[in-house]
């Protein structure tokens, strides 16, 4: 399997996102995974489980714990689209089958799918980088939100990152 930056796995996911025509926030998840050609299945499981990618007729199926939160839910689809990703990107690469499997480019996919670069960038400027506000239009914590504009420089450790 060849190596690849966290960038590349993020770029999966903004790519995913920008063929969908995807513009506004919350991205719609069930959508997205619709446009890939992959069922999402609502069931309720035990709450250990959030879900898993299954096979039905040699296709993959999204199956999600309806038992979780709304949020849970969404970070567990997110994940799952994630991997598909992944798959769509390098054949080569399987689906992780164990537990104990490297779920980072999963990870790293649906982080960029929650909370995409571009997404993000647009709707701070817009909102003056109200980390609350933009928290509840991306339906992330607030923790998670202010994580995000951090990482993209919009705001600095010490406050708020006036570019307008």
């Amino acid at each position: 399997m060849p190596l690849h930056s966290d960038s590349y796995y993020k770029r999966i996911a903004d790519d995913a996102l920008r063929q969908a025509a995807i513009e506004e926030p919350p991205v719609p998840l069930e959508a997205l995974a619709e446009r890939l050609g992959i069922p999402v299945r609502f069931t309720t499981l035990p709450l250990f489980f959030g879900g898993a990618i299954i096979a039905e007729d040699g296709m993959p199926v999204a199956l999600v714990n309806q038992a979780r939160t709304e949020d849970e839910r969404r970070r567990t689809l997110a994940h799952l689209l994630g991997h598909v990703l992944v798959v769509l990107a390098d054949p080569d690469v399987g689906y992780p089958r164990s537990t104990t499997a490297d779920h980072r480019e999963a990870d790293l996919a649906a982080g960029e799918l929650l909370l995409p670069e571009f997404l993000v960038r647009d709707q701070a400027q817009k909102w003056f980088n109200d980390h609350r506000y933009l928290a509840r239009l991306f339906g992330v914590t607030e923790g998670e939100m202010t994580a995000r504009m951090r990482e993209l420089g919009i705001i600095k450790a010490r406050g708020v990152l006036w570019d307008y």
